[in-house]
């Protein structure tokens, strides 16, 4: 009896350590057992990632995305096989151990098919209806490496290609791997060799006409002097220290120009860039006759992890002179939370519904919504994609503060700036 007990006392333990309490499927320490049966596995790695998680959590507290992480993990056990395997290797991360039994696409399948269902299916969050969607690296040959940290940080490497794109899958090629490492190699001599620099788009008065500041649009140059637009090299560095650099450089041609030309600039960051100490220090440390003069547009591409943190340096920047905007607002999640906690002094409304102002009725009256809320509390409205007279009248009789676009201007190299 003694000897019973005690089996069913360590059975127990080993369930502790091993299952996630939240979702109940296997937790990161069982990442060891893996390792240790590593050699014997056939099997192929898929790593789903929830696309702008920690936005929602910001928005509605763990507690209640707890709740929510275990629906997401029904949708993920409802479509993977009994002889698979789920770890959650992190708060919105999970690694799926896919037999393949000799089906290649097998893995595949797995992954595009949890990425349709969580796109598809609406959950429920207290009294809310919100829709996820989730991104999804797939390596297929783990049993080529020698354990399993390598293989590890190769289905890491295809899901970060999927992050950029998000609700998409990305299989793990090596050909391509040595592409990325090109690219930023490439990008890496062109920051060396000065060959970054930032083209600018006026932003007009809708009362005046009049140029009241520039957006910087960043460019780089080839060694034979030719224009790189950034979606073209952009992704390939994001959350490398290659990007860093990068942002740093394009804070100081920035503040370069605003010297020379004595212009007000906007300058997209992410909120990674003013969580990342060097590039903070250095929006911080930037004399006052130039930071006064700059506007920060805050990209929400991606989720904020420390959201406490994001708002003490934008007061910090603002207590400095910089000035804040909320870039894309109508595009992401947390847009209304955003704007009452963290005090901007711009929104610029979303050129996806600015380009349909004119001939969709729920686009006009979405843009006259934002104008209208925006003016409530105090907020200045800049539209972007304005690209004909029709746009500009529809925005004129909403009453928008400022916009710009191919209608008023195109980029300009800053040596046409007067």
């Amino acid at each position: 009896m003694k000897n019973i007990f005690n089996f069913l006392k360590k059975t127990k333990e080993v369930e502790e350590k091993y299952i996630d309490k939240v979702t109940g499927v296997y937790n990161k320490n069982y990442l060891s057992i893996i390792e240790k049966e590593f050699y014997k596995l056939n099997v192929a790695f898929v790593l789903i990632d929830i696309d702008n998680f920690g936005n929602i959590v910001n928005a509605y507290g763990k507690d209640v995305c707890n709740i929510l992480l275990q629906d997401i993990v029904k949708i993920i056990k409802s479509n993977v096989r009994e002889d698979d395997t789920i770890v959650r290797i992190g708060d919105d991360e999970f690694l799926i151990l896919v037999n393949k039994d000799g089906n290649i696409s097998s893995p595949l399948s797995v992954a595009e098919r949890i990425i349709n269902k969580l796109s598809i299916n609406k959950f429920f969050i207290i009294t809310s209806k919100i829709k996820l969607t989730a991104s999804a690296g797939v390596y297929l040959t783990p049993e080529k490496d020698t354990n399993l940290s390598d293989a590890l940080k190769k289905v890491d490497m295809a899901l970060s290609q999927a992050k950029k794109r998000k609700n998409t899958v990305e299989i793990y090629n090596v050909s391509r791997v040595q592409d990325i490492n090109k690219q930023i190699l490439d990008i890496k001599e062109a920051i060396n060799d000065n060959r970054i620099i930032c083209y600018y788009q006026p932003i007009f008065d809708f009362d005046t006409l009049k140029t009241v500041k520039y957006e910087a649009l960043v460019r780089m140059l080839t060694p034979e002097r030719k224009i790189v637009l950034p979606n073209l090299f952009i992704t390939s560095i994001i959350n490398t220290h290659v990007y860093q650099e990068l942002t740093k450089k394009v804070i100081m041609f920035n503040a370069s120009i605003i010297k020379s030309k004595n212009i007000d600039v906007s300058i997209n960051l992410l909120p990674s860039d003013i969580l990342d100490l060097d590039i903070f220090n250095l929006l911080y440390s930037l004399p006052r006759e130039i930071k006064s003069k700059i506007t920060v547009e805050l990209l929400e591409s991606e989720s904020v992890n420390d959201y406490k943190v994001l708002r003490e340096n934008l007061s910090k920047l603002k207590n400095e002179g910089i000035k804040i905007a909320l870039d894309d607002f109508g595009s992401g999640f947390s847009n209304l939370l955003h704007l009452i906690e963290l005090n901007f002094d711009y929104i610029k409304i979303d050129g996806q519904i600015i380009r349909k102002v004119d001939e969709d009725v729920v686009s006009y009256k979405a843009v006259k919504a934002i104008n209208a809320m925006a003016k409530e509390i105090n907020l200045k409205v800049i539209a972007e994609f304005i690209s004909s007279q029709s746009i500009f009248n529809k925005l004129k009789e909403i009453g928008i503060d400022y916009g710009q676009g191919y209608y008023f201007k195109e980029p300009l190299h800053p040596s046409v700036i007067k």
